[in-house]
């Protein structure tokens, strides 16, 4: 028999008996991926009007011509990804003869421009042909344009830039989205389409104009958040393919609608609440799920929702948040501005060779972010002739920050966590970019 002990030598958990109780337990679920962001419903709920102007816009490639590219824009949990990946189904069964390809692009996983390329290649071949490195980009790209035509021919070819915001954050972002939103010159055969997907609506300010007129093609299509009533249907839709019948209690679906639509509508954190106050409650053995499972669900997903959404931050979002941290570590009295932030930002990116220093209005966009996720809080203040300005607070424990950004590689290795920031050091004063050490 299997334990686990603890410090004192005093046996704590007795593994093999949770899971004799586990089984014996009663069945809640079945289909618990009908709870996944990934699944894709027969119908998506309040989304005819988004889906009615992606289905106009691709509907010519059942023609086989080529649609233009598009770009969807909405918060996370809007339903962008989920309804692109709803029309391409739709486009295959209107399709039968020559159906269009789909590639699927992550850019929070994929976002270096070798391994789109390298991705999008080993997606159509079925297998990984092209390594993780080692090859010449325009190889790449040679090798990607013969096998469109080869193997796709007269078929349209949609490219999937899920996220596709993170690639500017990237060095040679501009140019692989030059690159393949001009795929369709080099191509003799096939035809590509590059739908991208960003809950940042201002992004393409960062894009060079050459990339900007090829992605704007279309008007962008924009996904408004879902609110409370809506998220209630789609939970509903969900809970009757994924739970047993009648083991969810009165007013659990509501309360997970509720506790999302404070999160902006995000019906993914809605489908994440109530897949996981299902699991506490076979956990626990009990027969229904019930308001209680959904507020200790809401406390666990907090907890580890700010974790995750700190890992997975651009590194200049997590320096900004590093700035934030080191104003709030080194002084109790100190007021944190934007100014102030921006100042500390410049600081930290100049100790990163190769890093680029952003402007200030770029540093408020990511103090927005920060604010919308739940991390800071930020007010604005007036502060008389000086002009209005906003006054920022950590909103979670400083140790989850500290404990989160130590593990990025180059905050630990440049030592950004310890650095005390000019502003606060007695000794030093900066003026026009200019460091100064006190005599007096």
């Amino acid at each position: 028999m299997l334990t686990n002990q603890n410090d004192k030598g005093m046996y704590s958990f007795n593994i093999d008996k949770f899971y004799q109780n586990y089984l014996k337990g009663p069945k809640l679920f079945k289909n618990r991926e009908a709870l996944e962001p990934s699944f894709i419903p027969n119908e998506l709920p309040h989304r005819n009007s988004e889906i009615e102007k992606i289905a106009g816009i691709t509907a010519c490639a059942l023609k086989g011509d080529v649609p233009p590219n598009l770009l969807c824009y909405g918060m996370t949990g809007t339903g962008k990804t989920a309804t692109v990946r709803y029309i391409s189904q739709k486009l295959a069964q209107h399709c039968t003869n020559n159906p269009p390809w789909w590639v699927y692009i992550n850019c929070t996983v994929v976002s270096t421009p070798y391994r789109i390329l390298a991705h999008i290649y080993n997606t159509i071949v079925g297998k990984e042909k092209i390594p993780a490195t080692g090859l010449p980009k325009d190889v790449i790209l040679k090798k990607l344009l013969g096998l469109l035509d080869q193997l796709i021919k007269n078929s349209i070819c949609f490219l999937v830039l899920d996220e596709i915001d993170i690639l500017i954050e990237k060095k040679g972002g501009n140019e692989i989205l030059y690159n393949l939103t001009r795929l369709n010159e080099n191509l003799d055969l096939c035809r590509t389409s590059v739908i991208g997907i960003s809950n940042k609506l201002k992004f393409m300010e960062c894009l060079d104009s050459r990339v900007t007129s090829n992605l704007e093609e279309e008007e962008p299509i924009v996904f408004h958040p879902y609110d409370a009533n809506q998220l209630a249907e789609i939970l509903k839709q969900r809970a009757e393919i994924a739970f047993i019948e009648d083991v969810i209690d009165n007013g659990v679906v509501k309360l997970c609608a509720g506790f999302a639509a404070k999160e902006h509508g995000d019906a993914r954190k809605a489908l994440q609440l109530l897949r996981k106050a299902g699991e506490i409650a076979e956990r626990n053995q009990s027969k229904k799920i019930t308001e209680n499972h959904v507020e200790k669900a809401q406390k666990d997903i907090d907890k580890d929702h700010i974790v995750e959404y700190i890992f997975s931050m651009p590194l200049q979002t997590q320096l900004t948040l590093t700035a934030i941290y080191l104003l709030s570590r080194f002084t109790k009295g100190h007021v944190i501005t934007s100014g102030d932030i921006y100042e500390v930002h410049s600081e930290l990116s100049s100790k990163i060779p190769g890093l680029k220093q952003l402007s200030r209005r770029r540093i408020s966009d990511y103090i927005n972010e920060l604010t919308l996720s739940g991390i800071i809080i930020a007010n604005t203040r007036s502060m008389g002739h000086y002009g209005r300005t906003k006054i920022i607070k950590l909103d979670i424990e400083r140790g989850v920050v500290e404990r989160v950004l130590s593990q990025n590689k180059k905050i630990k290795d440049y030592k950004l966590l310890d650095y005390k920031p000019i502003i606060l050091q007695t000794d030093k004063v900066k003026i026009k970019n200019i460091v100064f050490k006190k005599l007096i």
